[in-house]
């Protein structure tokens, strides 16, 4: 793209300014340049305003969809009877009762070594047996070789060692006496169990006490092999429950449930039960008519969202004195922003299934287009007869291949024709308007070229004219001479 320069070819004979004089023939001649730069700057504020509108309705879109699902209809809620358990729910969750009674919470094994050392014992390192292999879960997953020999020294070792599945900790148990005390970071019979085998110095496995493999090839740590210097504080163990019985009668067999965290999964289809201490519980799963509310009014605010922008983004304005309109949206006057309000209102108000009214559901219109979502309402409506319910607002949610369109189905339609990435209203509208400013864009890139040989040409007419004006006055200065020179 070539731009026009600001050079100057002010005359040095005429005494004309032609510098402004070729400025302003430019600025004429460049009319119709400006007026392509105002009309893509009009395109872009209006790009930028239907893409706050679509914004909007594929909000409004998404929360229809949620709607139509038929896991919103179906939410369960879970309650525990007592601060034993908690449980919570997945989209799966049906209504049900259990009573459980944990006997065991899930631990993991825990040590502490026979020996005492103060803060500043070199020995310490050497008294415990280390090196030492850590033996988890049929293999070995490291071994702790500490640099140095204070207990603080071994601790730090074990620490830093984060794919041992173990911590350790210095326990005071007197004045300047520390105990060394190490626990596995998980839980469960298998999985919080861990062993700790001598190594020799020099990092090789102790011929004595050496670990050996199973035909499967999991390591096994034969009797008198693990290291005898520490005392166990601390067993693994798996959390324990049994379903509870009527009194008197006989718990049921295979009805022990274990788990190697304090979470049972799926003790119910889709409710998971996590023991805080031992002792009885009873969770009862029920639906939850205030998730359904929850999603039914975010489906209202989405559209109430999407009615606002779009009566922001049309505003008609005023007439102001000057003849000028003041406060009116960008894209005032838009038919496919008056079509889209025109159908979110209608279709929010009007009848579900053969002559019941979105009111029975709490959901209504203001006289000034706005609307309202009435919670207490609609749970009112709701907790009555929830499938009544369901079917008339969303009865896809009940059967997908029904040709019935509740409201959401209505809306979610009207959104999808409005924002689809192919056919959608308002996609094909910010396209339209992409178009006409890469057109323009491309014409005024054209301008600015034929302004820099405008430039040129009239540089060139000036420039020419200064030197005819030249020769004329040495002419005239010539002839005053001669004439002189016969007087």
């Amino acid at each position: 793209m070539t731009s026009v320069s600001s050079s100057t070819v002010d005359g040095l004979i005429s005494g004309l300014d032609t510098s402004t004089i070729i400025s302003q023939l430019l600025s004429a001649d460049a009319a119709p340049q400006k007026q392509m730069k105002t009309n893509v700057s009009t395109a872009q504020l209006k790009v930028t305003a239907y893409q706050s509108v679509n914004t909007k309705m594929s909000a409004l879109q998404t929360a229809a969809e949620n709607v139509s699902k038929a896991a919103t209809w179906s939410s369960a809620k879970a309650t525990s009877s007592s601060d034993v358990a908690t449980a919570t729910t997945s989209s799966t969750a049906q209504p049900g009762t259990v009573s459980l009674d944990v006997t065991q919470l899930a631990t993991g094994r825990s040590v502490l070594s026979k020996g005492t050392y103060s803060a500043t014992d070199t020995g310490a390192k050497a008294d415990m047996g280390y090196p030492l292999d850590v033996v988890a879960d049929g293999k070995i997953v490291g071994t702790v070789s500490p640099s140095k020999g204070t207990l603080s020294d071994v601790v730090a070792a074990i620490n830093k060692a984060t794919n041992l599945g173990i911590t350790a900790v210095a326990v005071r148990v007197g004045e300047d006496q520390y105990r060394l005390q190490i626990t596995s970071t998980r839980t469960g019979e298998r999985e919080g169990h861990f062993q700790l085998v001598p190594r020799t110095p020099d990092g090789t496995p102790d011929g004595a006490t050496a670990t050996t493999l199973d035909p499967h090839g999991k390591v096994v740590v034969p009797p008198g092999a693990e290291s005898t210097n520490y005392d166990d504080i601390a067993t693994a163990k798996d959390a324990l429950a049994t379903l509870v019985t009527e009194a008197g009668l006989a718990s049921p067999a295979n009805a022990v449930l274990k788990s190697s965290t304090n979470t049972f999964k799926d003790v119910l289809n889709g409710v998971d039960v996590t023991a805080a201490k031992t002792g009885q519980a009873t969770i009862t799963v029920a639906g939850d008519p205030d998730a359904v509310a929850s999603a039914v009014e975010a489906f209202v605010k989405a559209a109430n969202a999407a009615v606002d922008t779009i009566g922001i983004q049309s505003r008609a304005g005023a007439v102001g004195s000057d003849g000028k309109v003041v406060g009116g949206g960008t894209l005032r006057g838009d038919a496919t922003l008056r079509q889209l309000k025109t159908s979110i209102l209608a279709n929010m108000t009007s009848a579900l299934g053969t002559n019941v009214s979105p009111a029975a559901y709490g959901i209504q219109s203001t006289k000034d287009g706005e609307l309202t979502f009435d919670k207490a309402k609609f749970l009112e409506g709701y907790k009555a007869d929830p499938v009544a319910a369901q079917k008339l607002l969303a009865p896809r949610s009940v059967d997908p291949d029904s040709t019935a369109a509740g409201l959401v189905d209505r809306l979610a339609g009207i959104a999808k024709g409005a924002t689809d990435q192919y056919t959608g209203s308002l996609t094909t509208a910010i396209t339209g308007q992409n178009s006409t400013i890469s057109d323009l864009t491309k014409r005024i890139a054209d301008w600015d070229d034929r302004l820099a040989g405008k430039k040129e040409r009239y540089q060139k007419y000036y420039s020419a004219l200064e030197s005819s004006l030249g020769k004329l006055k040495s002419q005239s200065s010539w002839l005053a001479g001669q004439l002189s020179s016969l007087s």
